[in-house]
């Protein structure tokens, strides 16, 4: 859960949404799953920059002083951008309506969070993953740390029994967000394969010895075990 925080590079960030995910080259984003919900929160001290889509490669529309509460309509998700308050790299990107017109800012600059209740599984599992970045705890449980945030547990014994039966075999490219991505069985990883969630980008949030964002196109490890990419059961609620 975000928390209120002042740090000395949120200025800098908040304005700029300058992205720095490990290994994340800058990409054109575009929208991608919209989902009306509505709810409220209050802007990064430093001010924020609202954009005319989900990306900081959109136009920047207006500026936003700082904690001031804004009520939201909705998310999507777009770049991918360090959140102010923990560090967290984060996809979301929050939306309102202004004379009928869409409006986006970062959900890294803003103090508050959908109501979890109103979300898709794929939105909850997506926003766990999200928050348990840094957790050591998983310590490369891969598959039980993404069945954790679709708020199940021990649906499958490893990330290859996992693969086995999820596994579409699509490429990076074509996997939605809140995907499960899959890379080979090895002996490095005991041959029980690894698994991640896919939140765009070429990136994955995934527990090894912690839990990280990974980009996979970037990273010669994970571009050459991917298998592909498979839905997550659609019984799965999602993390509450």
């Amino acid at each position: 859960m975000k928390k209120a925080a002042s740090y000395a590079l949120a200025a800098v960030v908040a304005i700029s949404a300058v992205v720095g995910v490990q290994g994340l080259t800058a990409q054109t984003a575009s929208a991608q799953d919209p989902h009306a919900v509505s709810f409220s929160g209050i802007t990064a001290a430093a001010g924020v920059n609202v954009r005319s889509g989900p990306g900081t490669n959109y136009s920047t529309v207006a500026t936003k002083p700082g904690n001031v509460t804004v009520q939201f309509a909705g998310i999507e998700y777009g770049t991918i951008v360090p959140d102010v308050f923990l560090g967290k790299p984060d996809p979301r990107w929050y939306y309102y309506y202004e004379n009928g017109v869409k409006r986006y800012i970062a959900s890294a600059v803003i103090n508050g969070l959908p109501p979890v209740s109103k979300l898709r599984p794929k939105d909850r599992a997506v926003a766990w993953a999200i928050d348990a970045q840094g957790r050591t705890d998983y310590n490369w449980y891969c598959q039980m740390f993404v069945e954790n945030a679709y708020g199940t547990t021990g649906q499958y014994a490893s990330a290859i029994a996992a693969s086995n039966s999820l596994n579409t075999g699509g490429s990076l490219s074509s996997a939605p967000i809140g995907s499960l991505v899959f890379f080979a069985p090895a002996a490095d990883n005991g041959y029980y394969g690894h698994v991640g969630i896919y939140i765009g980008q070429n990136t994955m949030i995934n527990a090894k010895s912690t839990v990280v964002a990974d980009n996979i196109a970037t990273s010669s490890y994970f571009s050459s075990r991917y298998t592909g990419w498979g839905y997550p059961p659609s019984s799965w609620p999602g993390h509450n």
